[in-house]
């Protein structure tokens, strides 16, 4: 059974990739119709970062279920910094929360590993 931080973090993260999905699509097709103008560039380009702050979320979840909490932390990082950047304010505040919480499920999920087996003599 995971530690009620990795299904607390997973919620955050699903939430988040939701928005980035609804935020990516509706960039895109507002990029497109205006693509004619220079300005109509920036949102297409903010909403393939969104729709690709959508898939890694996805992976991120995956990394989690697999028990790699350390490996999921540091993904969560560098989306965390691309989200705030390009992909959205509430994007990015929503994966900062979920990876502030990645510290306690890490601690949590060490004092809950067995002792490494001795070495052979």
């Amino acid at each position: 059974m995971p530690p009620p931080e990795a299904e607390s973090i997973k919620s955050l993260l699903n939430v988040a990739s939701i928005i980035a999905l609804i935020f990516g699509i509706l960039l895109i097709i507002i990029g497109l119709i205006t693509v004619t103008v220079i300005i109509g560039i920036i949102p297409l380009i903010n909403g393939i970062v969104d729709i690709l702050i959508y898939i890694k979320l996805k992976e991120i979840i995956d990394l989690i279920d697999q028990g790699r909490y350390r490996e999921a932390k540091s993904k969560t990082l560098v989306w965390m910094i691309v989200g705030f950047i390009l992909g959205g304010l509430i994007i990015g505040i929503i994966i900062l929360v979920a990876y502030l919480k990645y510290d306690e499920l890490i601690r949590r999920a060490s004092l809950a590993a067995p002792p490494p087996p001795p070495p052979p003599a």
